[in-house]
């Protein structure tokens, strides 16, 4: 184990046949709860680093997370060994993050479940998974659960995942071969651009977390289970949604190009009764973990306290 620039712990566990980045701040103590943060795509878990050091510092909760199969550099002093070819599946995904809560995750401790974006799919596959008893709470922020083809950032993705992901790796094998410190710095000529109307700060595990997506292992990895998820993700899965309602809460962006204020009021359409589907007043985008940290690990730290 090695520590995180955000002075959370590194652990690189093999779960479910693949070697998997998992960040932690806290350790379980005998309350026996855990955070447990599922990234979106691209999944690596470091993205995520100030988020959950922001959420494990105001509630005291011990947060954990896990990157995707494959969507993480390992360390190269680590034994490497073939994984199966299907866990970069979407199907593989959700296997991964089941053998995580199972294997890795002690069965006597209650979890609370963290998605983003595919990640809070991949939450409810969970929750259908493993025991019920283990769940406390399911949290969904900016939910792609539905219609991803069809959404605005579907229809232009789509179709460039579906035939042109070749081009994707391509390009980042060559940026690879560059000099970490060139390529940190066309990482920050980009981040750069990104202007929040608030003015808010691009966090420093951002930077470091996106040298995963010039590596073309993780960068194939990656496009190829988007590619499935636009194929796959379509109609919600209302079964699951309808079994765990109670302990599930809905967080959708007004401005969101993945999944569009539309499916919010669908949702609220769909269960008017229930009283945890949220949509976001303070202007965030989809991806969050950019520029808007501090007001979701607010929330976060709110809805943990009512539990």
């Amino acid at each position: 184990m090695t520590g995180s620039p955000g002075s959370g712990v590194d652990d690189y566990p093999v779960i479910h046949s693949i070697r998997t980045h998992v960040l932690k701040y806290g350790e379980i103590d005998k309350h026996k709860r855990l955070v447990v943060v599922i990234p979106g795509n691209p999944g690596a878990i470091e993205f995520y680093d100030e988020f959950m050091k922001l959420v494990h510092q105001s509630s005291g909760w011990p947060v954990w997370g896990l990157s995707h199969a494959g969507h993480s550099t390992v360390p190269e002093d680590l034994q490497w060994q073939v994984p199966d070819p299907d866990v970069f599946t979407l199907e593989g995904q959700r296997q991964h993050k089941a053998h995580f809560l199972t294997d890795y995750v002690p069965k006597d401790v209650e979890v609370v479940l963290i998605g983003h974006s595919i990640g809070s799919q991949l939450v409810l596959d969970a929750m259908d998974r493993i025991p019920a008893d283990r769940v406390k709470e399911g949290m969904l922020l900016f939910p792609t659960i539905e219609r991803m083809a069809v959404s605005p950032e579907g229809k232009r993705l789509t179709p460039l995942l579906k035939y042109m992901r070749w081009l994707l790796v391509l390009l980042s094998a060559c940026v690879w071969i560059l000099p970490r410190s060139l390529k940190m710095g066309l990482i920050s000529w980009f981040l750069g651009k990104r202007k929040s109307p608030e003015g808010r700060r691009v966090p420093g595990c951002i930077k470091s977390a996106a040298l995963n997506l010039l590596d073309p292992y993780c960068v194939a990895n990656a496009t190829y289970m988007a590619n499935i998820e636009m194929r796959e993700v379509v109609d919600l899965r209302k079964d699951i949604v309808e079994q765990h309602l109670p302990k599930l809460r809905f967080y959708y962006g007004a401005t969101d190009h993945w999944c569009p204020k539309q499916y919010y009021h669908d949702m609220k359409n769909l269960f008017p009764d229930h009283k945890k589907i949220h949509l976001c007043t303070d202007g965030l985008k989809h991806a969050f973990i950019i520029d808007g940290n501090e007001v979701i690990a607010e929330k976060v730290n709110r809805w943990l306290s009512e539990l």
